[in-house]
């Protein structure tokens, strides 16, 4: 039998989901992770507690499964987080996540400064708090 991984990583905890070629469900589970909110409209997450939630959770998953049955994994992400690197690729800080809304300013300027109408024209989108733009 053919089974195929589904793992979304969210803002309050990463699932995972194991299920049959036919579309069965053969076992999910989630594992939870802390928001940090170091000022008020700050929202925050360490990369670090996503991978160890990724490898927690996998092995909860697989507990029991046949993972030779696995023939491919879908993974989806948050989004419009900003995750910042160094040049070695590790990371430096604390991840912005998509509900952050310390660039209330910034937004005010791509929107209001700029417009609304030429921001989209230039980028396909309007400035929100949450984006990593501003």
């Amino acid at each position: 039998m053919n089974a195929y991984i589904g793992i979304d990583l969210g803002t309050s905890g990463t699932k995972f989901l194991l299920v049959a070629a036919d579309g069965t469900i053969l076992a999910e589970n989630t594992e939870t992770y802390d928001v940090m909110y170091p000022e008020s409209g700050w929202s925050e997450q360490r990369p670090e507690d996503w991978l160890a939630a990724a490898k927690r959770g996998l092995k909860t998953l697989l507990r029991g499964q046949d993972a030779g049955a696995v023939k491919g994994i879908s993974f989806g992400g948050q989004m419009h987080g900003l995750v910042a690197l160094d040049k070695d690729d590790n990371v430096i800080r604390p991840a912005i996540l998509w509900n952050d809304g310390r660039t209330e300013k910034q937004t005010a300027y791509f929107n209001e400064i700029i417009g609304r109408q030429k921001l989209a024209a230039y980028t396909g989108n309007i400035a929100f708090a949450g984006f990593t733009a501003p």
